[in-house]
């Protein structure tokens, strides 16, 4: 009888049907600046020579799509050529022109982006952005980093963090929307031997801590540059309007007799 009772199931016997799975918002391997749109959800996959995750962020624009940062951390391993995922490997997404507007086509279908040719940098390195313009007219955004140390004979390879934003919002700009590319970091790194994508912090300033190098906290404005004050100008004369003159010159009598040096005009001939 024991035998034909009913047995416990365990968890471990589920098996989805997807390889993304579910991590709390503290585990997201970018943390934002303040004042970000918060996280609403994170899913994580793991490959062979990469682990990729999927940050969403909160959404109140009308332009199709999610806001979104795609994000993966690969190792020093050979990456495969191909399109795609070959086996459990995963592709490091390309920067080239074709890729980045295939990829935005996908995740920003309809609005017309024009990418920027400014060259822009965060503290990672240089990125690319492209702007445009939504449903209604709201700000849009994608922007794309590969962060990479060089790799030489004598070094080896140290890895690499392929990052994907995309967000739209209707009450922002265009700065404010960059000011996540440019202020956002890294929070997490993978436990391997010489992984290091970002390289070694730069050294500080040769001055500082130093006698004789001064460091304030804005621009001192110089002598030349402090603007002198303006003179006020002097009021204009005011003109004294003609309308008396004129009338002096109305209220003339008319004279009653020839004048002097003229000719006497006869009058016209009376009919009979």
């Amino acid at each position: 009888m024991a035998g034909c009772g009913e047995q416990r199931l365990s968890e471990t016997e589920l098996v989805t049907a997807t390889r993304w799975l579910s991590v709390e918002p503290g585990r997201a391997m970018i943390a934002l600046p303040p004042g970000s749109p918060p996280i609403i959800g994170v899913t994580q996959r793991g490959y062979e020579n990469a682990i990729a995750q999927t940050i969403s962020l909160a959404t109140r624009g009308r332009t199709p799509g999610e806001n979104t940062i795609q994000v993966a951390f690969f190792t020093a391993a050979d990456l495969p050529e191909s399109t795609g995922v070959e086996g459990n490997l995963l592709k490091l997404p390309g920067i080239d022109d074709f890729a980045v507007a295939q990829d935005m086509a996908e995740r920003l279908p309809g609005v017309a982006m024009a990418p920027s040719a400014v060259f822009v940098q965060n503290k990672y390195g240089p990125f690319g952005y492209a702007f445009g313009r939504g449903t209604g007219g709201e700000a849009c955004l994608y922007a794309w980093q590969r962060i990479a140390d060089g790799d030489s004979v004598f070094r080896p390879r140290s890895g690499a963090v392929s990052v994907r934003i995309r967000i739209c919002d209707p009450r922002a700009t265009e700065a404010s929307l960059l000011r996540l590319a440019y202020e956002y970091s890294l929070n997490a790194s993978l436990r391997r031997s010489g992984w290091s994508p970002a390289g070694d912090a730069p050294a500080p300033a040769p001055g500082l801590g130093q006698a004789g190098a001064p460091i304030y906290p804005l621009p001192q404005a110089s002598a030349e540059e402090v603007p002198k004050p303006r003179r006020a100008a002097r009021p204009r004369p005011i003109r004294e309007p003609q309308i008396e003159a004129d009338h002096a010159r109305d209220a003339q009598p008319i004279p009653d007799r020839p004048l002097a040096g003229y000719p006497t005009v006869p009058p016209p001939p009376t009919t009979p």
